[in-house]
């Protein structure tokens, strides 16, 4: 991904984020774009497989406290 469409990307997903009555439903919405680009790109993987692999990417960009 190149800087301008770095840029533009950012600027779609914080319009999408904002709250409002349905915030939720539009990150949905964005969460079900990557599933399908996944899905289309990644032909030889089934649905369970994808879900491992989606969701492990999901679990490695969590916050995880260093605090002891």
């Amino acid at each position: 991904m190149n800087k301008f469409e770095n840029w533009f990307l950012k600027r779609i997903i914080k319009r999408e984020v904002q709250q409002g009555y349905t915030h939720d439903l539009k990150i949905m919405a964005l969460y079900s774009m990557i599933r399908q680009a996944c899905v289309e790109e990644f032909t030889e993987d089934n649905a369970p497989t994808m879900d491992a692999f989606l969701s492990e990417l999901f679990e490695r960009t969590q916050y995880r406290s260093t605090a002891k």
